[in-house]
This record gives structure tokens, sequence and C-alpha cells, in this order.
């Protein structure tokens, strides 16, 4: 199906676009999901099932890229309250320059991780080209040595050195799969600026990334190299890759390990049961194993991504990242967010709440997808939302991004659950 067949479905207020399904009476559905009146058609997601016998993935694969719809308090949820006393500060006068993850930026923004998926691919050149233009950095994801091998990991890396400029900085992400196959000592030798481990899969919690394809030779190439390929009824394919363990003493050997390497080290990881527990080892380990190239960790939350991820769980295992602020925790490196930040709004308020900085991925994708295929889409994007942060800066009455980070005393939230999740009170008089 593509995006021509979805038309159809658009006046149907009882259709998903993402799986192509719908209930058969647009107007009477119950409280489970299904029809009042169920005449048994199979157009609904059970339905679906019952033919595949798999659970429901979005698509179409390969030409979009897609994001949980379950309503979650967010970035939106949230106000920011103006400073009335202070010095006077010119928003156009002002810098965001700062350093994110060890490296030297034009604002805290990162484009997050994006891999082997065609939409990734396919945009690789301008997300990449755009980073190193704008001056942010940029993280090629995950397995993308397993598709294309090296060189395709060198075309991915090559278009930031080329218009590189004393600013950002392209990092190589690696999962279970690309380690065994050396991703991170082949992209030190590509010139990568960092190198970024990846636990788990945000967009995916407790998941792998995940493909389709056609290609049975394929199929028996990602077997060779530890995937979990499945075979579905009509012939095509899917790739799963391995989530990783996580222990304590893995993750510090690890650690260890890439620390010795001497270029700046990330971590990406979902948000999750757990995760103070993680922050505060991964701390412990910097200081008492003085890991000093540890450099930052990035938190994804709401489902999302340019993969297949399955439609259930990206809607029932999603959290806005920002709730881990909650209990403001003190850490010596950076910390990056990640999962719905779309404008410099959402990345004042995510500092304020204390984050050092944000990673985007489907809104700088969209920036990519321009039609003269250079980076200049992303270095717009880039300006335009540095521009709004600087303009938060001139609220607050301060002259750096920087001095937002921790600044929850003029955040507000606008109802009882963005509060209870975010920690931020309710009422304005209190704030005022």
């Amino acid at each position: 199906m593509d995006f021509n067949e979805i038309k159809g479905l658009r006046g149907h207020p009882n259709a998903c676009l993402i799986t192509k399904t719908k209930l058969t009476f647009a107007e009477h559905s119950t409280a489970s999901g299904l029809c009042a009146l169920c005449t048994k058609d199979q157009n609904c997601e059970v339905g679906l099932k019952a033919k595949t016998g798999r659970t429901v993935f979005p698509g179409p694969f390969g030409v979009a890229q897609f994001a949980a719809e379950k309503r979650l308090p967010g970035m939106s949820d949230i106000q920011i309250i103006p400073e009335l006393f202070g010095e006077g500060q010119v928003f156009k006068t002002l810098s965001s320059e700062t350093t994110l993850g060890g490296l030297k930026v034009n604002a805290p923004l990162s484009i997050a991780g994006m891999g082997s998926t065609k939409v990734a691919s396919d945009n690789g050149k301008q997300l990449a080209e755009g980073a190193a233009l704008a001056g942010i950095t940029c993280v090629i994801g995950e397995n993308v040595i397993a598709t294309f091998g090296p060189d395709g990991v060198k075309a991915r890396i090559k278009p930031f050195l080329d218009n590189y400029q004393k600013k950002g900085g392209i990092i190589v992400q690696g999962n279970v799969e690309d380690q065994k196959q050396q991703i991170f000592q082949k992209a030190i030798e590509f010139g990568c600026h960092g190198i970024e481990l990846k636990l788990g899969q945000g967009a995916k919690q407790g998941l792998g990334g995940e493909i389709q394809f056609k290609d049975p030779e394929e199929a028996e190439k990602y077997k060779a190299l530890g995937y979990t390929v499945i075979q579905k009824l009509d012939g095509t394919f899917e790739r799963h890759s391995f989530p990783g363990t996580l222990s304590k003493e893995g993750l510090r050997e690890k650690l260890i390990e890439l620390n010795n390497y001497g270029i700046p080290v990330w971590i990406k990881i979902a948000v999750g049961t757990g995760i103070f527990d993680f922050l505060n080892h991964v701390n412990d380990l910097k200081k008492n194993d003085n890991l000093k190239n540890v450099k930052a960790v990035t938190v994804d939350g709401f489902g999302g991504g340019t993969g297949m991820s399955p439609w259930l769980i990206m809607n029932e295992t999603c959290l806005p990242s920002a709730v881990i602020l909650k209990k403001k925790p003190k850490l010596n490196y950076d910390l990056l967010l990640a999962g719905g930040y779309v404008n410099g709004m959402d990345v004042a308020k995510a500092m304020m709440l204390g984050a050092k900085g944000v990673a985007m991925g489907r809104a700088m994708l969209i920036a990519a997808n321009n039609p003269d295929k250079t980076g200049q889409g992303i270095k717009n994007f880039v300006e335009a939302t540095s521009e709004e942060l600087k303009m938060v800066c001139a609220t607050q009455r301060v002259n750096h991004p920087d001095k937002l980070i921790g600044r929850r005393k003029n955040l507000l939230a606008l109802n009882a659950e963005a509060a209870e999740l975010f920690g931020l009170p309710t009422d304005p008089l209190a704030q005022l």
C-alpha cells in the first residue's frame, strides 16, 4: 500500500492511517475499540492479525517515518513564565554556542541516531552535511555496517567531514551486531568525532532495530551476521536486532573499553524501570574508573522512528523522556533528551527542567528532505530553532541557553497529569 491508497482512509474517523485498518461503521465503536455492531468483516486490526498471524506494524515502510499516537503529557503541556526583573537581553545579540557531549556546537542540539532504514539512508547525505553546516552533532544510527558494509559507513560520514567547520561532530552508533563487525574501530578509522553505545532501542523499548525486505540472499546475509530474520506469509522478510543484555558489570567493562579509544563516548538508552539506577551507575563509573571520555547519555522517550516498530509497542510502552528530570539527577556528564522535541520552545523547556540539550529525529528528517538534496534545510531549521531558544533566554533575562538549565521555577504545568509527570506546579499564583 502506498500513499495514494492511504488517501481513501482519511475521511473515515475510525480508520488508522498507520496500520491501514478501519472499523466497518465509522460512527459506532465501543470502549474496546471494536464496532458496537460487529459484522466480522476483518477490516480491523483483529482481522488483520487473523490473516497474518502477526502483530501489526506501521507502513508504508521505507518511505515514511512513524510516531506513537497515544496522548501523553509532553512539552506542550508546560508553559514558560517570563521573568520581569533583571537585565534586558536582545535575542539577536545572544549566542547559543556551547559544548555538548564533549564537542563544541553552535546550539545544544543533536540529530538523533538514524541508521540503515531506507528513509534514513536516502537522506543520510543531507543529515550529515546539514549538521556540519549548522555546527551541531549528527549520530549515524545502528545497522549501517551490516546493510551497506564499511564503505556505506564511510559514505555516511564523508558529507559531514567535507563540510566540517570546527563545530559539531559526526558520531557513529553501535548495537550488538554492529560491535561484532567492529563498527567503532572502522568509524574512528573513517574520521568520526565520537561513538555512541546503543543500549536497547529508544523507539522500540526492549526490542531491536527492525526493517523489512524481499531478497532471500539478504536474509541469509543477516542470519549469518547474527540477526533474527522472520519470513512472513507474503514471502517478504523482517530483520530484528538483538536488544542486548544490560548488567552493571557488563556496562563497566564495555565503557572502559570504549573510553580507551580516546574520543567522546555517548550512550543511548530508553526511559524504563531502572533508569535512575542506570544514570547514577554511569555517574559512578565515570568517577571511580576515571572514564573521562564518557561525555553524554541520550534518553529517548516517545515511540517513533524510521523503522517498522510494532504499532502497539510504540503506543503502549512509551513515556516522555523529561519525566526523568522530576528527580533532578546530578550527573557528571551531559544529559540529552529525545522523543517528541520539534522546536526551540521544546528545547528550552527540556533545559529548564534540567537537560543539557536535545536530540531530534523526525523534525530533522523533515528538514533534510529538501528538493536540492543538500544540507541547507537542516542548517535553516537549526538556525530557526536556535533563534527560538535565544528568544526564551530573553524572556528569562539570561544571556545564554546554558543559563536556562534547571530554571524550573519559571515553568508551569497546564494540567494535573503534566504536574505529576514532570514535578511542576499547576497554580500560577504560586509562581508569580
